[in-house]
């Protein structure tokens, strides 16, 4: 049973590295015209996905664009979606845009911070669950991560604050004024799924106690022997 326990424990705690790189963590919302004029147009002239479109919507036309993306969609881009055009943003080749960037650039690194530490939070537990006999040490390495977890929406804010106020605008991005046509921000934050990050460090810390409150009466005392906290 310990090493059923030692097993499930590091495969539960690694499982937050796959929920933070495959989950939709993040949701965004543009509001635009060009959605609604392109269904016009498509619908005017016919086409069969756009009155299929309209005809799903109820005749009524988008105002925006809004999707879900995880961190897989930017570092493997090519679905064409709102992911795969933040992944080719080139903001090396515009001043511009690296200076009107630059409101975000302490709140993103404070992020990356503590996205990083989470993943690395999620690592340590799984080692100390396989390593270490005393079991307790998984339970505050997880409750570690999940403190992580909860500090990550603010960090979040922080980092949308300045697109949804206006301070950062495709205008600004691209040094035209007509690039606000396309539309603005209008939702950047952290996607329900992200709960699924401290839901999993607390499942870590629900099976390591379930593991030690089902330990037969002898190892228990043996484990408490073997810890010091009791002498013979």
């Amino acid at each position: 049973m310990k090493y059923v326990y030692k097993i499930v424990a590091a495969i539960v705690a690694l499982a937050v590295i796959v929920a933070a790189i495959c989950l939709p963590l993040v949701y965004i919302s543009f509001e635009s015209l060009i959605p609604s004029v392109l269904l016009t147009i498509g619908a005017y002239l016919k086409n069969d996905s756009a009155t299929e479109m309209l005809q799903n919507a109820n005749g009524e036309l988008p105002t925006g664009i809004a999707e879900n993306f995880s961190l897989k969609d930017i570092l493997f881009p090519g679905n064409g979606s709102v992911a795969e055009i933040i992944a080719n943003i080139d903001l090396g080749s515009s001043d511009t845009a690296v200076k009107s960037l630059e409101p975000v650039i302490s709140p993103a690194i404070t992020f990356a911070v503590i996205f990083a530490l989470i993943l690395i939070c999620a690592i340590v537990t799984a080692v100390l669950a396989i390593a270490v006999k005393d079991n307790r040490k998984v339970i505050y390495s997880a409750i570690t991560g999940i403190g992580l977890s909860l500090m990550l929406p603010e960090a979040f804010e922080a980092v949308a604050a300045p697109f949804l106020n206006g301070d950062i605008t495709l205008a600004t991005l691209s040094g035209s004024f007509l690039a606000s046509l396309l539309g603005s921000v209008a939702k950047l934050e952290l996607s329900s799924t992200f709960w699924f990050i401290p839901i999993i460090f607390a499942c870590v810390i629900v099976w390591t106690i379930l593991y030690n409150a089902t330990l037969p009466e002898e190892e228990k005392r043996e484990r408490k022997l073997m810890l010091g906290e009791i002498e013979e």
